[in-house]
């Protein structure tokens, strides 16, 4: 993404910094024809926009124009520590912001998420559905708003319940006063956490990667790993998967978490612990003056899981079909990991490509449209 014009923009009403990337010839392509579909690529926790560096040649190839944000917390971006600035209502509002400042008006944006960008994207539809023309979600499902308080015991024991271990163990360090500096202050071992690769032994789950599982879905199983205490207190060290800029990456990773830290981004979990947004999630649980379901994603979606992803399964987005909230939606599941990005960004793009042109072709004059 070196050719690509890094840019930042302060944010009203908190005076957030945002910083984002744009494509090469972006004011060109955006000003020559307004109804031109305009990609926004979202990354999630603990990355920044310079997760999308490796499907950025197949994309940009696309002709789209594309920007890239760094979410609040990460690189260029504010870092605040109040988890209510990290609710999905100012957060979108401050996309939305971006857009203005960059020309893009209209319905005619494309947001594509990952992790917790997946989130993100997902409510900025909701909040500015007028702007939006499709929307993909990338790891994490459609996350259907709910009226009720969230809590985070609840939530393990019911998905221990459906499917054998909490979903969301994770979360308790994550969200305990030292996680952030344990995090910091072991980041090579929290990068072979994100990131490792154990077959399981169990000859009923035929060698799949089972390492998301045992650190994420295992109580103070991250903890102990990244501190070497516990059940790792040997020192263990699992194997990496063996990404194409594997090396590259986690240098990038370990600087830019050591320069940063994680106080910021881990508020993005502490929004939901302490139910910071309960009242907008209310809210988008109420009709529309039309009486319409504001829940509903009524443009085309994609959604794109991984088979070695245990915290965001693919089968979750069944939930919000179930409730018919997803009327046009298409699936696909990819052999990877969580951070799919990373790990086949060549075959990431090639879906995601796929579906641009196939759903928002640019034809002759650049104009498109929806089939």
């Amino acid at each position: 993404m070196d050719n690509f014009d890094c840019r930042s923009l302060i944010t009203s009403p908190y005076s957030l910094t945002y910083s984002y990337y744009l494509s090469p010839g972006f004011h060109a392509k955006v000003n020559s024809n307004p109804s031109l579909p305009v990609v926004m690529l979202v990354h999630g926790f603990p990355d920044d926009a310079l997760m999308w560096a490796g499907a950025v040649p197949q994309l940009g190839a696309l002709e789209y124009p594309l920007l890239i944000p760094n979410l609040l917390g990460f690189s260029g971006s504010s870092k605040p520590v109040d988890p209510r600035l990290y609710n999905y209502r100012p957060q979108a509002n401050s996309l939305a912001q971006v857009l203005d400042h960059e020309g893009v008006t209209g319905k005619r944006v494309i947001p594509i998420g990952h992790d917790w960008g997946s989130a993100t994207v997902q409510r900025f539809y909701i909040y500015h559905r007028d702007r939006c023309i499709g929307l993909s979600l990338l790891s994490l499902a459609y996350l259907v708003p709910k009226p009720s308080h969230f809590s985070l015991w609840t939530e393990n024991h019911e998905t221990t319940k459906r499917f054998e271990y909490p979903q969301w163990a994770y979360w308790g360090f994550f969200t305990a006063p030292d996680g952030p500096e344990l995090m910091r202050q072991n980041l090579d071992r929290f990068w072979e956490v994100n990131n490792g690769f154990y077959p399981s032994l169990l000859p009923e789950e035929k060698g799949r990667d089972i390492w998301m599982r045992e650190m994420f879905c295992v109580k103070n199983a991250m903890r102990e790993y990244i501190t070497r205490t516990g059940k790792y207190a040997d020192g263990y060290t699992v194997t990496l998967k063996p990404y194409p800029q594997g090396e590259k990456l986690k240098k990038e990773f370990i600087e830019r978490l050591s320069r940063d830290g994680l106080d910021g981004p881990v508020c993005y979990y502490l929004s939901w612990v302490n139910n910071t947004m309960i009242e907008d999630e209310k809210l988008l649980c109420e009709k529309d003056a039309k009486g319409q379901d504001k829940r509903v994603l009524d443009v085309p979606v994609l959604y794109i899981g991984q088979t070695g992803d245990w915290c965001c399964r693919t089968d979750l987005m069944s939930d919000a079909k179930g409730q018919g909230l997803v009327p046009d939606l298409e699936e696909k599941v990819v052999e990877a990991g969580h951070w799919c990005l990373y790990e086949k960004p060549e075959e990431m793009a090639q879906a995601i490509g796929e579906w641009l042109q196939r759903r928002f072709p640019l034809g002759l004059g650049g104009e498109n449209g929806q089939q």
